[in-house]
């Protein structure tokens, strides 16, 4: 069973009770849930804080790669307005 979902059930919070006490997305959690989809920090900060457990308990859930697009994003952007200014 997924950590989240254990964790939210041993809080006995039901999904969309999860959804309100966080800020967080009822589908969201449901995707992390079921492993469909990785989360960014700020969602893992917000789910620790309303299940009450330190974000380090939830990291396995990070998606460490929207950073990584994050920054060639900005690297391709840079590059293109170096060769407009050309």
């Amino acid at each position: 069973m997924n950590k989240i979902k254990r964790l939210r059930g041993e809080a006995g919070l039901s999904l969309r009770e999860l959804a309100e006490v966080s800020g967080v997305n009822q589908a969201t959690i449901s995707q992390i849930e079921t492993d469909k989809r990785k989360s960014q920090l700020a969602t893992l900060g917000k789910l620790a804080k309303a299940l009450s457990v330190p974000i380090d308990d939830l990291l396995e859930f990070l998606d460490d790669t929207a950073s990584a697009r994050g920054r060639k994003g900005a690297e391709a952007k840079t590059k293109k307005e170096n060769r407009a200014a050309a």
